[in-house]
């Protein structure tokens, strides 16, 4: 097949592309107590080498299976490049799961060997040791000691590579240039929102084309900052790692998911890749922010959203400068509001990537009318991961955008959205039924969402094909744009919507406490429990006024009728979430089956 881009095949291809021009450049910054480290692309090139040749030195050969179980940090992607540089398959397990979770990834996938980053990970796997008798030897990442025969400190295991690389007359990149852009970079799991995760096998060639298209739809510029928190076993962090070092940038690994508003602040950059819910998080403390403030001060903070809103519009959406009155009422703006939520993003940033969920159009156009653009996409693992993305000179609030270079997509006649191209998965691990569902005899992905292309090619999500409400009067709703629109209210955090052979819908909502309480306060409610709370009559109708409020454009039988308050949020910890924060339907509907049983019968 011929295709737009003259792609470089391989991540070892594109590994020492970048090493030629940015080797003096700073590559990764860790925070190691109260101050940031650096590490340079050549001393990171060092250490991707002692680490390849330790894994050669222990046995390890082409194609067996690396296990990485790590929160984010510098040796976590140095791994992934030493691993692919001598064609060994990364396994990435989320830091979040439990034993059992973890015990079945390392099964399945026949890995040899892991890689893990703490004291708590590593009790994770002497947990399972007895039943992983694929796996011969753990490496730990920070200097904890367990004096087992099969376990190692990374320091231990790089003075193996030391050694060995003395006595070899090959380099790390002569090793690379064996690979084939065929070969097989990794098996990620995924996350398992409808049963057993399956392993997603992706070549050289996959995660090669994706992060160049990627870059071809985007022109970030070289040599600028990133901060990353999304959990770099989630693949669209994880393309995000490879595609960052093609263009020479400099990586900031966030503490843990709580510091990032002080990371944020700290590392100044100038783009990130996030999930919808950072991006909402702080659209709610805005706002809450706003609603506290003196009457003058909401005069002044809308005055500027609208001007905002205006030049968003048109200049912002169409990656222009505002001009004439309107520029200089914005430069105003900008000096009394917008620079304050810039700040919020540490002030130098550029614009931030959003995806493995739908992002509110609200969110997004309130983002945009203070500077801060927010482009949405759309992918999935199976898809390495990207396919499609709103560009920065021409912005459409509501969709993903267009596909990226070399993808093709089309609708089937159910609605469902398929794709083909060169980021198209291999097929499943050791699960050749599922791939031939997935992947029909001309190459066409079926992606399991349902959705719309518009006339100017912008793909429109309107849901999981599995996630679809069948009522009992026979309407077919999905039940994302309800909760999206719902979500719209600063008093809900987290929201399912249910009624399948029902009725009517329902909904379980959580709100978000802190916001609650303040408002509580404010009316003078006196209550002994947050749960005592929640069950007030004043707080019902609350919800009741905001339910009214926003469902008004929503036809009768895509209305809620009833909800359940939640007073904890749904978590990973406790199932209710995959690790990569997507909510698990069947879970919730289950956990809560007796409340939404009696919600039907009052």
């Amino acid at each position: 097949m011929k295709y737009l881009i003259n792609y470089l095949e391989t991540i070892p291809e594109m590994f020492g592309k970048s090493m030629k021009e940015n080797k003096d450049q700073d590559l990764f910054y860790y925070k190691k107590g109260e101050k940031w480290l650096p590490v340079t692309y050549s001393e990171a090139r060092d250490k991707i080498e002692l680490i390849a040749m330790a894994l050669r030195k222990l046995g390890f050969e082409k194609d067996d299976k690396i296990a990485l179980q790590s929160e984010n940090r510098p040796e976590w992607t140095m791994i992934d490049f030493a691993c692919a540089h001598f064609g060994f398959v990364t396994v990435p397990i989320y830091p979040t799961l439990l034993p059992d979770q973890c015990k079945y990834i390392i099964k399945k996938s026949d890995a040899k060997f892991i890689f893990v980053s703490t004291e708590e990970q590593a009790k994770k796997i002497i947990e399972i040791k007895k039943h992983i008798k694929n796996v011969d030897k753990m490496v730990i990442f920070d200097e904890v000691d367990f004096k087992e025969d099969w376990i190692m400190k990374f320091s231990e295991f790089l003075d193996i590579g030391k050694e060995f690389l003395k006595g070899v007359d090959y380099t790390l990149e002569d090793e690379g240039k064996k690979i084939k852009k065929d070969d097989l970079w990794t098996i990620i799991y995924t996350s398992g929102t409808t049963g057993p995760p399956k392993g997603v096998m992706l070549t050289h060639f996959n995660i090669a084309t994706n992060a160049q298209a990627s870059q071809e739809a985007l022109h970030f510029e070289h040599r600028k900052r990133w901060l990353s928190f999304l959990p770099l076993s989630h693949s669209l962090e994880r393309v995000g790692s490879i595609f960052c070092f093609l263009i020479g940038s400099t990586t900031y690994f966030a503490e843990e998911m709580i510091k990032v508003p002080e990371n944020l602040k700290e590392a100044k950059p100038h783009y990130l890749i996030s999930v919808p819910r950072l991006y909402e998080k702080i659209f709610s403390k805005i706002i809450d922010g706003v609603g506290n403030a003196s009457p003058m001060k909401q005069k002044i903070f809308f005055w500027a959203q609208d001007i905002g809103s205006e030049v968003s519009r048109k200049y912002i959406q169409k990656n222009k400068k505002p001009a004439g009155m309107l520029g200089l009422k914005y430069k105003i703006a900008k000096k009394l509001i917008f620079s304050k939520i810039h700040d919020v993003f540490g002030g130098e940033f550029l614009f931030g990537i959003s995806g493995g969920a739908p992002l509110s159009k609200n969110i997004g156009e309130f983002f945009a009318a203070s500077g801060i653009i927010l482009l949405e996409g759309f992918g999935m693992t199976e898809l390495t991961p990207v396919t499609n993305v709103v560009r920065r000179d021409k912005i459409k609030f509501g969709t993903v955008g267009t596909t990226i270079p070399d993808v093709e997509m089309k609708i089937a006649s159910d609605g469902e959205i398929l794709f083909r191209g060169p980021n198209v998965m291999k097929g499943y691990y050791k699960n050749k039924d599922a791939t031939k569902k997935m992947i029909d005899k001309n190459g066409w992905l079926y992606s399991g969402d349902i959705g719309l292309i518009d006339n100017d090619g912008f793909l429109h999500i309107t849901d999981r094909k599995k996630n679809i409400i069948v009522t009992s009067g026979g309407k077919n709703i999905a039940p994302s744009n309800i909760e999206h629109q719902l979500s719209k209210s600063r008093y809900i955090d987290q929201i399912v919507v249910i009624g399948d052979n029902r009725n009517f819908l329902s909904a379980m909502i959580v709100p978000p406490q802190d916001i609650i309480e303040k408002w509580a306060k404010r009316k003078l409610l006196s209550y002994k429990s947050y749960k005592e709370l929640l069950a007030l009559p004043q707080v019902f109708t609350l919800f009741n006024n905001e339910l009214h409020r926003l469902q008004q454009n929503l036809a009768r039988y895509e209305q809620v009728r009833k909800y359940i308050l939640i007073s904890s949020a749904f978590t990973i910890k406790d199932g209710e979430l995959t690790p990569s924060i997507k909510i698990k339907r069947r879970v919730i509907t289950e956990k809560y089956a007796s409340e939404i049983e009696k919600l039907y019968a009052e």
